[in-house]
């Protein structure tokens, strides 16, 4: 895992109940900072961490070393 990247392949919008909602766009980057067996804790540059699932690889993100 160390040294991973995701890129997005399609964009990305996120909502949480009381917090405006976040848009990422295709090719948006971020490093993976924790690995779970259905899914990854990804960073953005701002900071923002999220949730991606692994069943959705090749689908919505792909993965590659920096």
């Amino acid at each position: 895992m160390e040294n991973m990247v995701i890129e997005l392949l399609k964009p990305v919008h996120l909502e949480k109940a009381g917090c405006t909602p976040i848009d990422f766009n295709v090719g948006t980057l971020f490093r993976v900072i924790w690995e779970h067996k259905d899914s990854f804790l990804v960073k953005a540059d701002s900071g923002f961490t999220f949730i991606l699932p692994l069943n959705q690889e090749n689908k919505t993100w792909k993965k590659f070393a920096a």
